[in-house]
């Protein structure tokens, strides 16, 4: 059970970790790895990460994500271990090898949900809890409060093949020091736009006049769009079906326009949405930090239901 690591997955790679992903959640009950690593894992990954596999025989026991490419935070990583494999080393294997692949000796390790054997494991690879993302969710059962777009300020839905450049400078300035949503390049929209659950008429933009102002990109978890409308994914093999839920992907407001509502009231367009298409429920991820956001959608009605933890290690 020696790690192996690799600068590409191969498409048998590839399907060995989704049916290692899926035995993970479903004993879980949360998704092991991020929607980013998620999005770029079926061509084999992202040119500039890293790939740790360990094997049991032809069995894939562990996988993990190895992002090197931020020189002033240090790299990320993200791992999983199949049930069969916990209490084996496995994970230790993991992470003593994104150590040893990370090119300073940084590392910054992801543990999606509040697992007990993650925070163990950390702790004993000398690693710290320095950055908390929660998971916060609201029933759409419930009414909600009506919006109103500050005057002057005219809603759309986005335009495949238009919009993208546009979506993409408004975004990299409203998210200029977040560490994962600001720096987009238009293609990190293209691959979404390749996303079976993409649907632009759940996109919305804010102009005034012909500018862009603001935007709130909604998701549906759990299901794929069709002509004839929305449909619940069908697994194949021994993967379970995922619950339908909404998300607020990602609510931005361009630096200029920011103070005026505006943030707010793109996220009722949302979540008016979201209600209309008859889901249960919506998620959305806030820094734990960001405590006047928080406090925004806590008068929304929604509440913690999760969190997702960053640990770090310094050299």
């Amino acid at each position: 059970m020696n790690p192996v690591v690799q600068r590409h997955l191969s498409p048998s790679d590839v399907e060995q970790v989704r049916e290692l992903i899926t035995a993970a959640q479903a004993e879980d009950g949360t998704p092991p790895l991020s929607d980013h690593v998620m999005l770029h894992l079926p061509g084999g990954g992202d040119s500039d990460v890293r790939h740790v596999l360990v094997r049991d025989g032809d069995r894939l026991l562990g996988y993990a994500h190895l992002d090197v490419t931020d020189v002033v935070q240090g790299s990320s990583a993200e791992l999983v271990v199949h049930p069969a494999g916990r209490g084996r080393g496995v994970g230790r294997q993991l992470a003593a090898s994104l150590l040893g692949a990370s090119p300073d000796g940084r590392l910054r390790l992801w543990a999606h949900g509040e697992h007990p054997a993650a925070a163990r494991m950390a702790a004993a690879g000398g690693f710290v809890a320095s950055r908390v993302l929660w998971q916060m969710r609201r029933p759409l059962d419930q009414p909600l409060p009506p919006y109103q777009l500050p005057e002057g300020v005219s809603l759309r839905t986005f335009e495949v093949g238009q919009d993208e450049r546009a979506w993409t400078e408004v975004n990299n300035r409203a998210f200029a020091e977040h560490p994962d949503q600001g720096g987009w390049s238009v293609e990190e929209v293209r691959v979404r736009e390749r996303e079976p659950w993409f649907d632009p008429q759940g996109f919305f933009l804010a102009e005034r006049g012909d500018k862009l102002v603001g935007f709130h990109w909604t998701k549906v978890h759990g299901a794929h769009r069709h002509h004839d409308g929305l449909h619940r994914d069908h697994p194949t093999g021994d993967e379970h079906p995922h619950e339908l839920i909404g998300e607020v992907y990602v609510v931005g407001v361009d630096p200029s326009e920011q103070g005026h509502g505006l943030g707010p009231a793109l996220t009722l367009v949302g979540l008016h949405h979201l209600q209309r298409q008859g889901l249960p429920s919506v998620m959305l991820y806030v820094d734990e930090t960001n405590t006047n956001a928080i406090r925004v959608y806590e008068r929304l009605g929604f509440t913690r239901h999760a969190k997702d933890v960053c640990f770090s290690r310094r050299v």
